[in-house]
């Protein structure tokens, strides 16, 4: 499957070697390529794409402006020179952020994170039809997981871990990137944590035994989670 991307730089240079490594990955398609913001907004407003390539520092519209006007955000690739602007564009929940000038090599990282969530995505049709299982990447292998069996996933940097009873399996993927593919028994209760409800033990305090280990439950998912717990009891 084929995935498009637009690409959005007012730099010439950038534009090119951008327009050059999307020739390179087989799963791209690229749909156009903008020198601008407004350009870009002209362009979404008309066609959808997969996966936006997206300058930040740019004339008249950048590209978190750009972001914020976009109701329906395409899963966005942030690029830039400037390390200063990072911690925002993670605050607009992008893919990835990448730091100019880009290697191919961290740029065919970037991709896969972005096609790893794309092809794990349910789409709207499918939710009455929601298979019991799931697959997930690694270095060197697919590895099929139910759904009932997983325990907890888990954020380590750029890596989830997928722990069950009789397993953990890391793969190249960012939490956020997979909470909204998952079947409503998951809960987030931390910035890196995702549990299964079904495999809850004990809930103490503001803490959850799952097999042997405990699990924070942050103030930030404090309330969610005992909201979905309420449900539960009887």
């Amino acid at each position: 499957m084929k995935y498009t991307c637009l690409i959005v730089d007012d730099e010439p240079p950038a534009r090119k070697l951008l327009s050059d490594y999307v020739s390179r990955m087989p799963e791209l398609s690229l749909a156009s390529v903008c020198t601008n913001g407004a350009e870009a907004v002209d362009f979404l407003a008309e066609k959808s794409v997969d996966i936006l390539l997206l300058d930040i520092r740019m004339p008249l519209l950048t590209g978190i402006d750009l972001l914020n006007e976009l109701d329906e955000k395409p899963l966005t690739i942030l690029i830039t020179a400037y390390e200063e602007y990072a911690l925002k564009g993670y605050e607009l929940d992008v893919i990835d952020y990448l730091m100019k000038p880009v290697s191919f090599e961290r740029f065919k990282i970037a991709i896969h994170k972005a096609t790893e969530y794309l092809s794990f995505q349910v789409k709207p049709e499918q939710i009455g039809e929601r298979a019991d299982y799931f697959f997930i990447k690694t270095d060197t292998r697919i590895v099929k997981f139910l759904f009932a069996d997983v325990q907890v996933i888990e954020a380590q940097r750029e890596y989830i871990k997928i722990i069950t009873p009789t397993r953990k399996v890391m793969s190249l993927m960012s939490l956020s990137s997979v909470a909204d593919a998952l079947p409503g028994e998951f809960v987030r209760i931390h910035r890196s944590f995702i549990i299964n409800m079904r495999h809850i033990e004990e809930v103490q305090s503001n803490e959850v035994l799952i097999g042997k280990e405990i699990y924070p439950i942050s103030r930030n998912y404090r309330e969610d989670f005992f909201r979905r717990l309420d449900k539960m009891r009887i």
